[in-house]
């Protein structure tokens, strides 16, 4: 029930219209790029967004002001996916089927801060996880179904987050750029900080959220890294209050993801890649390190 609300909030969301920049956007993680398939194996996202306020609008400091909706799942897939022998599993089966809002204000372009919320579901089923995984699996890449044998129970869930972006010129087109998170919930509750260097000709924050503060064309280039303490993640291991995991992990506190990416806008089309190199979020996890990319298609009207 709570998949298919979630579904019909989002086109009632898009059906939506209103006299301000906005734009919709398909993203979509994956390691089957490097020949894998293990551990966060995809995560599909739609986003829709608009500026609800600019500088000629405004009457103090924080001259832009945006709204941001996401529709988005995440899947997660032990290394040995085709086995029912729980001992094997060295990473948890999981979907995450959420809606999200997010509100961001910035003071010029390379400042500003935001809070969003997420409401959502986990579970094989719930979650669409297992439908989706195991369709795409068998009539696009002609292979045998995933057993799903056991997974994350399923569970609906509120979280809430803030974030800063701070962007910082070093020298011409290079800059220092940072982006600093704090999430509460009970899905998942962390700390991160993302943190590196941004060259080329797409003024602000390209790289962090979906910018619609100065939509200049142009490209950019960005290489940095993902630092997160993990407090909870109910992905992973189930619930922080109860034990009501069927496997028996230990989360890893401390994550590291390194990144290197490309962003081209023009004509109103903005395409973003983004390769990211993560290390390992469960203790026992038989591959240290995991591969995968981001491609990201958007549209401004």
């Amino acid at each position: 029930m709570i998949s298919r609300t979630l579904y019909f909030a989002w086109i009632a969301l898009l059906s939506f219209s209103a006299q301000s920049q906005q734009y919709a956007t398909l993203s979509v993680d994956n390691d089957l790029y490097f020949g894998i398939d293990r551990y966060y194996s995809s995560g599909l996202f739609l986003k829709y967004g608009k500026l609800k306020k600019k500088p000629k609008d405004s009457l103090d400091s924080w001259q832009y002001v945006s709204q941001h909706w996401t529709l988005g799942q995440e899947i997660n897939t032990p290394s040995f996916r085709f086995t029912s022998d729980l001992s094997r599993m060295d990473y948890p089966y999981n979907g995450w089927l959420f809606l999200g809002f997010q509100k961001e204000y910035f003071k010029h372009l390379d400042f500003g801060y935001g809070w969003g919320v997420q409401l959502g579901t986990t579970g094989a089923n719930e979650s669409l996880a297992k439908f989706f995984q195991n369709t795409y699996h068998i009539y696009v890449l002609k292979l045998e179904p995933l057993t799903w044998a056991y997974s994350i129970p399923q569970a609906v869930h509120f979280n809430v987050e803030i974030a800063s972006f701070l962007g910082k010129e070093v020298k011409g087109r290079l800059k220092w750029v940072q982006e600093n998170r704090a999430a509460l919930g009970t899905f998942r509750t962390q700390l991160s900080t993302r943190f590196g260097l941004q060259w080329g000709t797409l003024p602000g924050l390209p790289f962090f959220g979906q910018r619609l503060e100065d939509l200049t064309d142009g490209v950019a280039f960005f290489l940095g890294t993902q630092l997160t303490f993990n407090i909870s993640d109910y992905s992973l291991s189930g619930s922080l209050f109860r034990s009501n995991s069927p496997f028996d992990f230990e989360l890893e506190r401390f994550h590291g993801v390194l990144q290197g990416g490309i962003m081209l806008y023009r004509s109103n089309w903005r395409t973003k890649l983004i390769y990211n190199y993560s290390s390992a979020l469960i203790t026992t996890q038989r591959i240290k390190y995991h591969p995968y990319l981001n491609i990201s298609l958007s549209r401004v009207f």
